[in-house]
């Protein structure tokens, strides 16, 4: 009997502290840690969901728990509530889901010209080829190339766009200006560019612009169009690759 009573109280003691802490891949589990997971070589894999809008808490059923995390596998909705591949919790106080955002440093692309040939002082308008080479692309899901004058991106956010222009043209008149398109429409970016010129025939001119731009529906695009100010001079890129834009996100 006093056996028994021995091996009831171990097993309890034992019980008690499996309920206190969990260690997974370790049997040494650190002071205030309720479960540590250890692996050389494996990870650990979170639900993989399909949500449809940050504001709607399904397809996850149950009552919503601040903290509740899970792996979004689906790009859908518009505007604030929409979603893209990607870590996210549940907030009670929003409510809503909220993306664990990647450093901006993951989130920045450089991108060059190729044409030097196309006068872009034109009164038509000239889509830029900044988008021609890539320099560097930290996040190819988010910056995705469409063409040389095209850049998609694919998460709702505001981004920090830096122009670097590196000119050359035939006359002294040759001021012009940039605006920047968002999914082609004018009025998203309100305030265009103007770019002086050197008020010289044939003299270098090289400019740096920087523009904040709001992206409220994912997947739509960016493009920067030139437009004549000055007529009778042309204005060209002086050297393949050496005008570039870059974009950021910022939140």
């Amino acid at each position: 009997m006093r056996k028994f009573y021995f091996i009831s109280v171990l097993f309890i003691c034992f019980y008690s502290n499996i309920k206190a802490q969990i260690g997974i891949g370790t049997s040494t589990i650190q002071n205030g840690i309720i479960m540590q997971v250890e692996s050389a070589n494996k990870g650990m894999l979170l639900p993989n969901i399909a949500l449809t809008s940050t504001s709607l808490f399904t397809p996850i059923t149950g009552m919503p728990t601040t903290g509740l995390m899970v792996y979004n596998t689906n790009t859908a909705g518009n505007g604030a509530t929409a979603v893209s591949p990607g870590f996210y919790y549940w907030d009670n106080a929003v409510p809503g889901w909220i993306k664990v955002q990647q450093k901006n440093a993951a989130e920045t692309a450089l991108f060059s010209n190729q044409n030097t040939t196309t006068n872009i002082n034109s009164g038509s308008g000239v889509f830029t080829d900044l988008f021609a080479n890539v320099r560097f692309n930290n996040n190819p899901g988010l910056y995705q190339k469409v063409d040389n004058t095209t850049l998609k991106i694919n998460e709702t956010g505001y981004y920090k766009v830096m122009l670097n222009l590196d000119l050359f043209s035939n006359g002294s008149k040759d001021n012009f200006g940039i605006e920047i398109l968002i999914n082609n429409q004018e009025n998203i970016v309100s305030e265009n560019i103007y770019v002086p010129g050197r008020e010289v025939t044939s003299q270098p001119n090289s400019r740096a612009y920087i523009v904040y731009v709001p992206v409220n529906v994912a997947g739509y695009t960016l493009r920067a169009r030139a437009y004549e100010i000055d007529p009778n001079t042309e204005v060209y890129f002086r050297n393949a690759n050496s005008s570039t834009i870059s974009i950021e996100k910022i939140r």
